[in-house]
């Protein structure tokens, strides 16, 4: 089993601005979910673990896998049934795994989830009170909305929310290199455009766990690679520091969309271990104004500020 993330939350703020504003309730009628928020953009929400709690977790859309740190696991009796592959951007590590009863937050629930038993990295460092990773093997069951413009979040099980949300509805594709052992579910990946890659799309996994566009490899660029504006260094949740480097700006298109002067980060290629997935890095949810995800549909809609 493979947790494909990572977190980079020092890196670079996006400057995005989530204003307080009058309660505003969900599309179709759908539970509302009131998260907050780390460096602007990073969702997090308030989670049950087997009736206990609530606890801080970050939503994550680019986590195949929920979570939860280690000292949650000993405080809630966890048993460990194995160990499963944990691969970051720039690392690859184990982590052990567990089943708890269920996990809730909200409305909405997922019995017997299989979750990994894994230190938080960056994010843990930046905000003590997150303990855990609602990852993708929780939210597969649902259509999501993450509408950054009235801080809320709306999961749906009934098919309602989709009807209304407006706007284009963009085509999710397939990994080109699918790791062995990928369990339950498939990245959310956007082709898009960048202004420094010609010939060919790049794939982009949307990610509500970061705040910051990341290329895995910034060698995607060839010999016309932006130039690092800067370079930072970064907890990962195998445990050691890694270094990224910031490049310069690109305007990105993806589906309708057009984002201007947005800068990338990259793992620093000296040390560093790149996936071999296909995918070329990620896309922060927080560039956007609202992002609609329909997992059964396999499809997206974003909004633009």
């Amino acid at each position: 089993m493979s947790l494909f993330k990572y977190f980079v939350v020092a890196a670079v703020a996006m400057g995005t601005v989530i204003a307080m504003r009058a309660e505003t309730r969900c599309p179709g009628n759908a539970a509302s979910i009131r998260p907050r928020f780390v460096e602007h953009s990073i969702v997090i929400v308030p989670v049950m673990v087997n009736d206990s709690g609530p606890y801080d977790f970050v939503l994550d859309t680019a986590a195949q896998m929920s979570t939860i740190e280690p000292s949650l696991a000993d405080e809630l009796h966890f048993k460990l049934e194995g160990t499963a592959g944990v691969t970051g951007a720039g690392f690859v590590t184990r982590a052990s795994y567990a089943r708890p009863g269920s996990l809730r937050t909200g409305a909405y629930e997922v019995s017997s989830p299989v979750v990994l038993v894994h230190p938080l990295g960056q994010i843990r460092i930046s905000d003590s009170r997150v303990r855990g990773i609602l990852g993708e093997n929780f939210l597969e069951h649902f259509d999501l909305l993450i509408d950054y413009d009235h801080s809320i979040v709306c999961l749906d099980a009934a098919k309602a929310l989709r009807e209304k949300v407006k706007g284009e509805r963009l085509t999710l594709v397939a990994a080109p290199h699918a790791a062995s052992g990928m369990p339950f579910t498939e990245p959310l990946i956007l082709p898009a455009e960048l202004s420094g890659v010609s010939g060919r799309p790049v794939l982009l996994q949307i990610d509500s766990g970061i705040n910051a566009a990341l290329l895995f490899d910034a060698g995607i660029f060839g010999s016309a690679r932006p130039a690092a504006a800067k370079s930072l260094r970064s907890h990962g949740t195998d445990g050691a520091s890694h270094d990224y480097v910031v490049l310069a700006p690109q305007n990105i298109h993806v589906g309708p969309v057009r984002l201007e002067g947005v800068s990338f980060v990259a793992p620093d290629a000296k040390n560093s271990e790149v996936p071999r997935s296909g995918i070329d890095g990620v896309l922060p949810t927080g560039l956007f104004r609202s992002v609609f995800i329909s997992y059964e549909g396999g499809f997206a809609v974003l909004a633009s500020w």
